[in-house]
This record gives C-alpha cells, structure tokens and sequence, in this order.
C-alpha cells in the first residue's frame, strides 16, 4: 500500500507494509494450529468476519485501502484474540493478608500476646497486631479456621473464628478474657498420713463451694483459675485444718491436716 505525505509543499510516497495484518501471519505461520483453539470464540470470529468484509468492500470501492482502514481492520482482529489470549494466562498466586487485633477486657491493645491459627504457620508482628499471609491454595476446606490468642502471665485468653471468602484483606479482632475453667482435685491426710473422709474442702474466696471429701479423702473444685494458676486451698475436721497453695489443673494436691 502506498501513502502520500505532504511536507514543506512537497509530496512525497512512502511505501507502507503492514506485515502485522494478523490473519495472514498466523496463516503462514506453522504454530497456527496451537493458536486457534485459544482464539477461537464466537466474539473472535465475528470480529474477523467483520474485518474481512470491510476489507473487501474498501477494496472493491477504491482499489487501495486506506491507512486509517488498514488500522481499523487490524484492531478489530487484534482487540478480542489479544484479549482472549490474555485472559488464558495463569493467574498469578492470591494471598489472603489476615489482620489480627488481639484487645483486653478494658479495649486496650494487647501488643505481647501469643497469637497462633488453626492454619498453623507464624504471623507477622505488624503495627497494632499481627498478619497471617496464606496463600489461597492453602486455605482450609470451607474456609473456615479459627485465631486463637492468650497471654500467659496473666492467664488470658480468646479466640476468634473465620471463614475466608472473596475480602483478601480480612480483619479480625480477639478479646482476651481471663480463664477460669480449670479445676483442682486433691486428697486430704491427718498427721499420720491416712486419708480423712468428711472434711471441709474449698477455694479461699468461694466458701460457699466447698465439698466433703469421701472415704478416700479425695475431693474435685472449680478453681475459679486458669491452668497452672495457683489458688489458695482450705481443708478442715473438727479442730483440725489446713492451707494449701497449689497450681490448678495439676497433679493431686496433698493437704495434711494438723491442729
């Protein structure tokens, strides 16, 4: 095809190949055939249809199709396969960003909590919480997992369940509530080491929660305590008693009544 340019009044011919016209490239071209199954939609091959007849009317009515048509057919060509083709690329990894605010009874952000998932894997300490980065071929069945988050030295805990969906920046915040679900058993003896039956146990602080121990000198309390946390302990008969420290949720505690 030939275009003329008018410049400094002169004209002037410049000879314009358009080697890039997309059917016949891909004609010639021996990978054709791994091109077509990807380009080959009702969109695409409407927009050639369309291409090639305007091309062959432009023909019939001037002999040289114009640039600004050559353009025309080439992008109504180029426009949808290239968009088709793009669209089949891999899509690159999605990672859900799991935001994690971890707050005590009275609202205040708790920055020296231990923070862990069901999803296992270490979050990331990040201003004013934490961030769990999981990749979206890891997310769980369903979704659903659960943040859990305690702080020990003051026998704190909570949790907080999720299900991960479309919102990749999902937030989460946990209020930390003291644990007082442990209990306390232990065995109370006399001074010869002999179990006591029907004595007086209970919690220092909850007496009205006392037990009778039985024939083994054996007892069960709530606590009122987390795990590990030690209670103060009160075991009585008659004119004996005794105090015991001891952790909750441990071993036996042994309480020696004495007078």
């Amino acid at each position: 095809m030939t275009l003329a340019i008018e410049a400094t009044g002169h004209r002037f011919s410049v000879e314009v190949r358009f080697h890039m016209f997309i059917p016949f490239t891909l004609v010639q071209s021996s990978g054709v055939w791994n091109v077509v199954p990807k380009i080959a939609s009702p969109w695409n091959l409407a927009a050639f249809a369309l291409a090639v007849v305007l091309f062959i009317v432009l023909k019939k009515r001037k002999g040289e199709v114009p640039f600004a048509a050559w353009v025309v057919v080439v992008l109504l060509v180029a426009i949808p396969v290239g968009a088709t083709v793009y669209s089949g690329l891999p899509a690159k990894p999605t990672i859900y960003r799991l935001r994690v605010t971890v707050i005590d009874s009275q609202n205040v952000l708790v920055e020296d909590a231990k923070v862990w998932s069901t999803l296992g894997g270490e979050p990331k300490k990040v201003a004013g919480g934490w961030q769990f980065d999981i990749p979206e071929e890891s997310k769980p069945k369903e979704g659903k997992l659960t943040i859990y988050a305690s702080k020990e030295t003051a026998f704190l805990t909570g949790q907080a369940e999720l299900t991960l969906s479309n919102d990749h920046n999902p937030a989460v915040t946990i209020n930390l509530k003291r644990d007082d679900s442990a209990k306390i058993r232990g065995q109370v003896l006399d001074g010869r080491k002999r179990s006591v039956a029907g004595a007086r146990v209970f919690v220092v602080g909850y007496p009205a929660e006392y037990v009778i121990t039985g024939e083994g000198g054996n007892f069960e309390l709530p606590a009122h305590a987390a795990i590990d946390q030690e209670v103060l302990l009160h075991a009585e008969k008659g004119d004996l008693s005794a105090k015991l420290w001891y952790p909750a949720g441990a071993n036996t505690a042994i309480i020696e009544l004495n007078k």
